[in-house]
């Protein structure tokens, strides 16, 4: 029912992208299954790439990669983790710094000043740099402050973790000298605007795979960190799901013996960047992206959601719907409106 309705929205295959951004609403809960507390997968439809969710009081934002794709950053809001309307961009004008390729952004919000931390391609050399904005109201969009960050050959994928009231920021860094793909962090202003302080290592890409994606949580005495390994895009990915953890954010990261985490089924292929969201009933749930094996159009990676806990002897997290992701699942929030 909903791939044809898809159909009938979306006729013409290049433009699936641009028809899911466009849209006002994004309702996957079917009738039967909204009675019976059930969900389906994906919770947002079409191409929605290295999802970003935060809680802010009773209403979820999420935003996703717009790529090449303008305006930048489709943002999205939701009362219940499962039915998404798009309100607005994030960037509605493109910076006068960057030139393309609009990844990867992440929302972080602090002292009532909602955060776009995002990636772009510089017009000056075409390198790939992260940068920063701010609003007090994101449907109204976010003003730039231009460059956060350059290193190496690029840096892509921020994620902003406040540990005990100092900020991080952390991003994956290529064309370190000699040195494979590498996870760093840097302490940030309180204001969020400035680097502070030397870079420091989270994870090597010792496997030589790729590692990406990264969201930190401080859990019990562990600051877990998950991170996507493998190819993210395109008909040959293999993309999958790791965490490893350490008792200071310094690290050192040991890597998970259950490893990968979430890994793909005969529904959904190669998941993974994504980030988690607690409800204020204490749960924790992932949102990430995964491309379809079941639709005949080639819709891109699409936003899912599924339920996380945390092992009660190991401490480790694991997918309620053991490492895979769930098609049909519990609703996150009852009798939401």
């Amino acid at each position: 029912m909903k791939k044809h309705l898809f159909l009938l929205i979306c006729p013409v295959i290049v433009w699936t992208v641009s028809c899911n951004q466009r849209n006002t609403t994004s309702t996957q809960v079917l009738l039967d299954e909204e009675e019976s507390g059930l969900y389906t997968n994906p919770v947002i439809l079409g191409d929605f790439a290295d999802p970003s969710i935060i809680r802010v009081e009773d209403t979820y934002y999420s935003v996703g990669t717009s790529s090449e794709w303008g305006p930048h950053f489709p943002m999205f809001t939701s009362k219940d983790l499962v039915n998404w309307e798009q309100k607005s961009y994030a960037l509605k004008e493109k910076p006068d710094w960057a030139a393309s390729s609009f990844w990867a952004p992440e929302f972080f919000y602090n002292n009532k000043i909602f955060y776009l931390y995002y990636v772009a391609k510089r017009k000056s050399d075409g390198a790939s740099c992260i940068g920063v904005a701010t609003s007090k109201d994101p449907e109204k969009g976010f003003t730039d402050k231009g460059i956060l960050l350059f290193y190496g050959k690029e840096a892509i994928d921020p994620f902003v973790f406040d540990d005990e009231g100092q900020l991080y920021i952390s991003w994956k860094a290529y064309g370190l000298d000699e040195r494979p793909i590498e996870l760093l962090a840097s302490k940030l202003s309180k204001d969020g605007l400035k680097i502070e302080g030397e870079p420091f290592s989270l994870l090597k890409d010792d496997k030589l795979r790729g590692i990406e994606g990264q969201y930190i949580v401080k859990n019990d005495n562990y600051y877990y960190l998950f991170y996507s390994e493998g190819a993210c895009c395109g008909m040959a990915c293999d993309y999958d799901v790791r965490v490893a953890r350490a008792n200071s954010l310094r690290g050192p990261f040991e890597k998970y013996e259950g490893n990968p985490i979430l890994k793909e089924n005969d529904q959904w292929k190669c998941p993974g960047h994504g980030t988690l969201v607690e409800t204020p009933d204490n749960r924790w749930y992932y949102m990430y992206h995964a491309y379809s094996q079941q639709d005949d159009v080639y819709t891109g990676r699409q936003g899912l959601l599924d339920e996380i806990l945390w092992n009660k002897d190991s401490g480790w997290p694991e997918f309620k719907n053991t490492n895979s992701p769930s098609i049909i699942a519990r609703l996150p929030v009852k009798n939401a409106k």
